[in-house]
């Protein structure tokens, strides 16, 4: 995909300044760095799903799929398994077995992600991951790269999820997509930040 076509997933070249409430300071190092490599005024900033969060949501997840997993073991095991009644039990069993693992991987992904925050400014971004903390320069960016579901049979495979910020350095960061009434206002201001500096959008 480049940037010539639009739909939901294609950012457009949204303005870097908005007339919305000033938004909250960013932390102090993430300013020090940014004063560092000439960043400029500090915009907005987006935060990721804290570790706690996801770690809460996914042992609630898979706390409710427990408690029914419990509750069907016993009609599960005393249906015949000729019966239609053993399909139907087993499949909502399974289900409910499914829902248990997908809270569990929820929780470690969240674990493993750690808390993630993109504190975007006029002259560039930076992206903090636990205590580190990596600025790019508009600049130094080699291209916005579109990153597409691939897992799966779904139809939503190969939909825009998100973007990857190349720099000259090789420093990567990625930046998810998300859609609010069709678009994602972060993410359009990076690329009419980019487009100002021609940089490729692809």
């Amino acid at each position: 995909m480049t940037d010539a076509t639009q739909d939901p997933g294609q950012p457009t070249a949204a303005p870097l300044s908005s007339k919305a409430a000033p938004p909250k300071a960013a932390p102090p190092e993430v300013d020090r760095l940014a004063g560092t490599r000439g960043l400029g005024e500090y915009i907005t900033a987006r935060h990721g799903v804290s570790p706690s969060r996801a770690l809460a949501t996914g042992a609630a997840i898979a706390a409710i799929a427990l408690a029914f997993l419990i509750v069907l073991s016993g009609p599960v095991s005393n249906a015949s398994v000729f019966s239609s009644a053993y399909s139907v039990l087993h499949a909502v069993y399974l289900g409910f077995l499914f829902m248990l693992v997908a809270g569990v991987g929820q929780g470690i992904r969240g674990l493993v992600a750690g808390a993630q925050a993109h504190y975007l400014y006029a002259g560039g971004v930076v992206h903090t991951r636990r205590s580190v903390a990596r600025a790019v320069a508009w600049q130094d960016v080699i291209q916005l790269r579109s990153i597409h579901r691939r897992r799966g049979d779904r139809p939503d495979v190969g939909e825009v999820v998100g973007y990857r910020l190349e720099a000259r350095d090789g420093t990567s960061i990625v930046i998810p997509l998300v859609l609010t009434e069709g678009r994602d206002a972060f993410v359009d201001r990076i690329v009419a930040a980019l487009r100002t500096h021609n940089r490729p959008i692809v």
